[in-house]
């Protein structure tokens, strides 16, 4: 009987969180349409990544506000912001990380697959492509971290607990990119990775600070720094260029390195580096 009553009330609780998440998505979705509306053609073609970002940033951040805040009851800190001792070292933390990461990915590509990086020596070029770009990843990053982490999964791990929200809200990172230019099975796979890597980083004492940071810093690092394409969107960075080697599978192709087995492994990597001493303490690994 009591594991009876245990099972329907852990449905119950589940039932709620999914009505709450719905809510916030529902939010979400209607405050974005409205500012994309006010704000169409703002900043022109060369902005676009960083406009689109900045109104999911701003309709995710009132949905938190409003669903999770006001009316769920709970507080930032909750909501993964941990601000004491500030954001910004969480931030710059998780972008060096992230883009040490990116980084390592191309260098797994060109010394076992024999991808290449051209340089071109226009550098003149780079940064007028460079800032919209980066500001943008910036924005990108932080609204798919509001979407698949934050709310969402502080509140389903409160119903089904922080391994199984962490699952689920994971294969949900990853097939929202099933159709991505260029996905496969493997890059499909990977991308669910990054989502438990983030994850990791969520429950961790970097929050969600920490998890904007790697996210943003490991989009920026390969599409700034090698021109690689990002979850299959090639950005044309100029001065530099990346050619995947002979090997879909290892390098990721057309998708970039995302799609391969070189993310495979530096994934796992970068979750250990977030775990970090935490590593030798499992019970420790989703708690914060």
């Amino acid at each position: 009987m009591t594991a009876r009553v245990s099972f329907v009330e852990r449905a119950k609780q589940l039932a709620m969180a999914v009505l709450w998440i719905a809510l916030f998505a529902g939010v979400a979705l209607g405050a974005g349409w409205l500012l994309h509306v006010l704000t169409a053609g703002l900043g022109g073609t060369g902005w676009w990544l960083a406009r689109d970002g900045a109104v999911q940033v701003a309709a995710l951040f009132a949905a938190t506000w409003l669903v999770g805040r006001r009316w769920s009851k709970l507080s930032w800190d909750r909501l993964g912001w941990h601000l004491d001792g500030g954001l910004a070292p969480r931030v710059l933390r998780g972008l060096g990380l992230g883009a040490l990461m990116a980084a390592l990915a191309v260098s797994l590509a060109v010394v076992v697959d024999r991808a290449k990086i051209h340089l071109t020596h226009d550098w003149s070029r780079w940064p007028a492509a460079a800032v919209p770009l980066g500001v943008g990843f910036l924005l990108a990053a932080l609204s798919e971290e509001l979407l698949f982490r934050g709310f969402p999964l502080r509140r389903l791990a409160d119903a089904i607990g922080p391994w199984a929200a962490m699952t689920v809200l994971a294969v949900g990172f990853g097939l929202a990119h099933l159709k991505n230019p260029n996905a496969t099975a493997f890059s499909t796979i990977n991308v669910a990775l990054a989502g438990v890597w983030l994850s990791f980083a969520f429950f961790s004492p970097g929050g969600m600070g920490l998890a904007w940071g790697l996210h943003a810093g490991w989009n920026a690092g390969l599409a700034l720094v090698f021109d690689a394409p990002v979850s299959g969107y090639p950005f044309s960075v100029p001065a530099v260029e990346f050619v995947p080697g002979r090997h879909a599978w290892v390098d990721g192709g057309a998708f970039g390195p995302e799609g391969g087995a070189v993310t495979t492994l530096v994934l796992i990597a970068g979750t250990l580096a977030v775990l970090g001493a935490r590593v030798r303490r499992p019970r420790e690994w989703l708690v914060a």
